[in-house]
């Protein structure tokens, strides 16, 4: 990031002289199949404002609602039905593999299944989310039970890979943070499902349309793979389209892409980096030939002297955006009964100093809010625009006094609206009055980053929460009518197992007003102020040539004055193998949750735990919990709580 310039903006094109062009952007999957992502939706106001024509697609809940279709679920028998034959065919000749025999074993197996028999109740499913049973906690329970028996079929015929519906831990046996897997992953038409996602609904859209510019925007490292695969298929099949990448995760690996020149031309002709609305409209000018494309900011892109980055970056002034445009989006096939639409009111976190958070590496700027007059004003409009009225507040972290204004402006306003947020524990809400007035301004849930219930490891972090405010502050939200869900994690380096155990114990003993719960494990994401300063934290990092596109690093200890990566692991793994049973649920995901507590009006929901069943002499936990990824080889090459294993790509 060094050398980087920020500007204003560049002076716009008069409306007469403006080349208007043809736009689709695509967001892939994986990502919750609940709600809409706000990435495209804000990028297209800008676009069509300037009076392109945008397509907007979400692949992600388009894949969802294709795979659990019958048409679908027949083409995965098919392809299933050639994969067994084939093997069935080596294994008379005495040529299985190991592994064939593993697929050739999982094939037999699953050929035994009525696929109309599974059809239907996938479909049946679909219509138990999108409708009134939906509050039915046992009816949604089978659904969603429908939905994981699915995606094992549907898995089946990609063997190895194992594909899941929630929550996002899909795995196709390659690692994104390397290279050369992600490149081996992108042909690879045996385990790659995304290959025939593009196929059936990508290409054929592409085609019909006739875009100049496809945009993919890729927020998270789940969705790299998916990504990426859409672009270079695009890209071989339209070659004349110009293809370009943005989101979180390409700009945290703004520092390696210009060391695989491969990307560009063969994945991608461009990548914005930072935020992406005016620098996408400038970007169009610039193939309209109305800019020079080295003049337009947060741009990376390929020329016959190598890769280019523009060093001008532009930061956009958030009271000056259009509402976000959400016209095209199938708003009522998300797998919900009411409409969920994000929104944004900030831009960084106004916090920004936890010490283990790179969350804020999206923004070149930090913190940027909107009043609250403006934030009541834009929410109504989309309530009314598109008759929703549940809403994810989705900033870093709520502001208190924006909360308290926000919640404020819609008492007096009645706006009716019910919403969910993150918030930082803080000394200036533990007045019970704001509380009970968020709730009645529609806060249903919140989500709480603790990470730690020791205020020296949270001293640490730079967070400065004290453990008094954090009780405090989950009684009266609790009280108020709030569900809270708390976020935790062990491993901080430095912190003692007593300390890490004072975390368990925490919210062991405030289960009552801690309605849900996350417990994990540290990791050194790599734009951290840790990562950037190890010797500060006491730490090693290491670096693996192999990793070439990492997120995170693999650390050790400098001293051995606290508990180490392994040992956090099994902490973790001991707190969801025995204290989790209090807060084990059925409906798992925050959508859901959000849209029982909006329902029902209470944080007091025991229909949607699960309840714990004695079988023979053995207690057993019935229901969809959500447990933390088997131990096995981690993205590190380290023993971890992983489930990426590599297949092995040769040099």
């Amino acid at each position: 990031m060094s050398g980087l310039v920020q500007i204003d903006g560049l002076t716009p094109i008069k409306k007469e002289d403006r080349k208007t062009s043809k736009v689709m952007l695509l967001f892939p999957p994986e990502w919750v199949p609940t709600a809409p992502y706000l990435a495209l939706p804000s990028l297209t106001a800008v676009l069509r404002a300037a009076g392109h024509t945008v397509i907007q697609r979400d692949i992600n809940i388009e894949m969802y609602d294709h795979f659990f279709t019958t048409e679908f679920l027949i083409w995965v028998r098919a392809r299933q039905a050639m994969h067994l034959k084939a093997l069935q065919m080596k294994e008379k000749r005495g040529e299985l593999t190991e592994q064939e025999g593993g697929q050739l074993a999982i094939l037999e197996q699953v050929m035994t299944l009525d696929v109309f028999d599974l059809a239907a109740r996938a479909e049946d499913a679909k219509s138990v989310v999108r409708g009134q049973h939906f509050y039915e906690a046992d009816k949604l329970e089978a659904a969603l039970n429908a939905f994981r028996e699915t995606m094992q079929f549907i898995s089946a015929a990609y063997y190895p890979a194992s594909l899941v519906f929630y929550p996002m831990e899909s795995n196709l046996g390659y690692r994104p943070g390397v290279s050369k897997e992600l490149f081996a992953c992108l042909g690879d038409e045996q385990v790659n499902v995304y290959r025939d996602i593009c196929n059936q609904l990508v290409l054929p859209s592409v085609s019909k349309e006739k875009p100049s510019v496809v945009g993919i925007s890729i927020g998270t490292q789940m969705q790299l793979i998916a990504g990426f695969t859409f672009c270079k298929m695009i890209k071989e099949t339209f070659p004349h389209v110009h293809i370009v990448v943005g989101g979180n995760v390409i700009t945290r690996l703004q520092e390696e892409l210009p060391n695989h020149e491969r990307f560009f031309g063969e994945v991608f002709d461009s990548a914005i980096l930072y935020e992406g609305e005016h620098a996408l409209l400038w970007l169009i000018e610039a193939l309209n030939g109305q800019r020079d494309l080295a003049s337009v900011p947060n741009l990376m892109y390929h020329t016959v002297e190598g890769i280019q980055q523009n060093k001008e970056v532009y930061t956009e002034k958030t009271t000056a955006l259009p509402l976000p445009d959400f016209d095209g989006f199938p708003l009522d096939h998300y797998f919900v009964p009411e409409r969920i639409i994000p929104y944004l009111a900030t831009r960084g976190c106004y916090w920004g100093r936890c010490t283990f958070c790179d969350h804020g590496q999206g923004y070149f700027d930090q913190y940027r809010g909107m009043t609250a007059q403006l934030v009541v004003e834009q929410v109504k409009a989309l309530r009314d625009k598109y008759q929703c009225r549940h809403f994810l507040f989705a900033d870093e972290s709520y502001p208190p006094a924006l909360f308290k204004r926000v919640s404020q402006m819609l008492v007096d306003q009645n706006v009716g609206i019910k919403w969910t947020t993150l918030i930082r524990f803080e000394e200036t809400l533990q007045d019970q009055a704001v509380w009970d007035l968020a709730a009645k301004a529609g806060c249903c849930t919140l989500y709480y980053g603790m990470e730690s219930a020791n205020e020296r490891v949270l001293n640490l972090m730079d967070k400065h929460a004290k453990k008094s405010v954090i009780r405090n502050n989950l009684h009266q939200a609790a009280k108020a009518g709030i569900w809270n869900h708390v976020m935790a994690f062990y491993g901080f380096p430095g912190e003692t197992r007593d300390e890490a155990l004072e975390t368990r114990q925490f919210v062991i003993d405030n289960q009552p007003v801690i309605h849900s719960v996350e417990l994990f494990y540290f990791v050194a994401y790599r734009h951290t102020p840790m990562v950037r300063n190890p010797d500060k934290f006491g730490i090693t990092i290491h670096k693996q040539e192999e990793y070439d596109l990492p997120l995170d690093y693999y650390y050790t200890l400098n001293e051995p004055v606290g508990i180490s990566c392994l040992d956090a692991m099994q902490l973790c793994e001991e707190f969801y193998r025995n204290d989790f049973q209090p807060w084990a649920v059925r409906v798992n995901a925050r959508e859901h949750v959000f849209l029982y507590i909006s329902k029902f009006g209470t944080n007091k929901l025991p229909q949607i735990y699960a309840q714990r069943q004695t079988v023979g002499s053995s207690d057993s936990v019935s229901g969809l919990v959500t447990w933390p990824v088997s131990m096995g080889e981690g993205e590190d090459g380290k023993e971890g709580m992983g489930r990426v294993m590599s297949h092995g790509v040769g040099s």
